[in-house]
């Protein structure tokens, strides 16, 4: 097979430490999970550059500390972006992970809210949907999948025709099957997670005690399912467009 183009839209500001880990974990996992993709980043806040969707096969929406319900032009852009990517390049398919999963939502009809109970950072088991379960192909029997979370804000409204796959609108892939989207971070593998729980600012942790975070920490212990989260995705990515999802 021809290798994978993929470009990744890294949401945060450039320059500094954040936006470093943020395009070192986006180029080690997706190298890992398809070695020969070439990807290419681009920054759609300072630069408010964008890539020509139909040299890619992937388009991927990154995490970010934005409101991604906001007004802010460069969010404008990118929800704009999102769908003119739809409408003029169907074939290439788009990811969103953490505040892209919430950019997408919006961008396609859904709607985004502050999170009603505060902050969270948290190494989270989310539950699958019937059709999670049909979608990922994990062993049989699982129901779960355990990846970090670190956001302030949600999807409360899906947007149409999209279809969970897991509860509380943590995931998503549309009938098209040319968007998929997580609430939490496939990308982020236990180092960073460790590092992120530990050290970021209270944009995500504020909201935990000292003692939360260390149990979270203790989970870090045993594997996230971050790596065949994102087999799963390169698989997606290869798969051909249809009027339905594959479920």
């Amino acid at each position: 097979m021809a290798p994978l183009h993929i470009a990744v839209l890294i949401n945060s500001p450039p320059g500094n430490e954040f936006w470093r880990d943020v395009r070192q974990a986006y180029d080690d996992e997706f190298h890992t999970a398809a070695p020969d993709a070439q990807i290419d980043f681009y920054d759609p806040v300072f630069d408010a550059k964008f890539p020509d969707p139909l040299q890619y096969n992937l388009v991927v929406l990154t995490g970010g500390k934005a409101d991604a319900s906001s007004s802010e032009p460069w969010v404008l852009g990118v929800l704009d972006f999102v769908r003119n990517t739809a409408r003029d390049s169907p074939r290439t398919k788009i990811l969103g992970i953490c505040w892209g999963h919430q950019a997408l939502a919006r961008a396609m009809g859904g709607e985004v809210r502050a999170v009603p109970t505060g902050s969270i950072a948290a190494i989270q088991d989310i539950t699958l949907t019937e059709a999670g379960k049909k979608f990922f192909r994990f062993a049989p029997g699982t129901v779960t999948y355990r990846a970090p979370e670190f956001h302030v804000r949600e999807v409360s409204k899906p947007a149409p025709d999209f279809i969970a796959l897991a509860e509380n609108h943590e995931c998503f892939v549309n009938k098209a099957n040319t968007m998929l989207s997580f609430q939490a971070h496939p990308e982020v593998q236990n180092g960073l997670a460790r590092k992120m729980l530990l050290e970021e600012d209270d944009v995500y942790n504020g909201n935990s005690s000292r003692e939360r975070i260390e149990e979270e920490v203790q989970k870090l212990n045993g594997a996230t399912d971050g790596p065949i989260i994102l087999k799963r995705v390169i698989e997606w990515v290869r798969e051909g467009n249809s009027n339905v999802s594959p479920l």
